[in-house]
């Protein structure tokens, strides 16, 4: 990634460079997306784009008398190959974590589909499919004789699960609460499971257990809520605060939950703009 980087500035970043590199290209291709022009997030498109202009990019560089013989190397092709596929995938996952009225329980969602495609994108590497990783898929037919060790990608991307259930371990404590909340009559829960959610809610939200017990169960044999709860509706607007204050509260609770600090930061970043505008004014 480095070295592409540092290629992609040396073009981009010098306009005689730019002009003949999109010569070359006989301005018929769009230009090379420059990395420090975007969010790190956009890593992705930036080394899908270097790896489409790969011929086209060792060729300008010989002509200007640059030696990158990493280029040429078929290891650190194919390493550019598993990184465009890779990053691709991560930049999708965070674009689904984005934007307004997303919330906790979607991005939970999210997370954990995440971390179970990444246990079938292992065994896609090691059974040599690659059906989701379409850029090593095409190295490999480019290169039928190469020596293709999954063990070096498989590595990388159990690190990446690994980083994720450390950065992501609030979300094991609130999920069967959140299970329960997405659908409260799951036929898995009895007697034992309604006493660890009373004391789960208890506990998280600061309530009294015996209340929050008796109110699950209580739900739980409502006949007309639970006919209701297929409606498409939303369920918990029609549950009686009267009748389930405690549970109320804490639906109410995990429900505001902020998934993500998008909204706050975007709010701040447009305020504060607003201020500085008028200071130089």
């Amino acid at each position: 990634m480095d070295i592409s980087f540092k290629i992609v500035n040396s073009i981009k970043g010098k306009s005689l460079q730019r002009r003949l590199f999109k010569q070359q290209l006989h301005e018929k291709e769009p230009e090379l997306v420059l990395h420090t022009d975007v969010r790190w997030l956009s890593r992705s498109k930036f080394l899908q784009r270097f790896r489409d202009l790969l011929d086209e990019i060792i060729k300008f560089l010989d002509e200007r008398g640059d030696d990158y013989r990493q280029l040429r190397d078929l290891d650190w092709q194919c390493d550019l190959a598993f990184l465009a596929d890779f990053t691709g995938k991560l930049s999708t996952l965070n674009l689904n974590l984005q934007g307004k009225n997303k919330t906790l329980t979607e991005m939970m969602s999210s997370i954990a589909a995440f971390q179970s495609q990444a246990v079938s994108m292992i065994v896609d590497i090691e059974k040599k499919r690659f059906e989701q990783f379409v850029n090593i898929k095409d190295h490999m037919e480019k290169h039928p004789t190469y020596n293709f060790i999954s063990e070096k990608y498989t590595t990388e991307i159990r690190a990446v699960v690994a980083d994720f259930e450390i950065r992501f371990s609030d979300f094991r404590k609130i999920e069967k609460l959140v299970l329960f909340v997405s659908y409260p009559f799951n036929d898995s829960i009895d007697h034992n499971n309604i006493y660890e959610l009373a004391t789960k809610f208890a506990d998280t939200f600061q309530m009294e257990h015996k209340m929050l017990q008796n109110e699950i169960i209580t739900l739980r044999c409502d006949i007309v809520l639970k006919a209701r709860s297929t409606s498409g509706l939303d369920f918990w607007a029609l549950v009686s605060n009267e009748k389930y204050p405690n549970l109320k509260k804490c639906v109410e609770q995990l429900h505001s939950c902020f998934g993500s600090t998008y909204l706050c930061f975007k709010k701040y970043v447009t305020g504060r703009s607003h201020r500085v505008s008028l200071v130089d004014k």
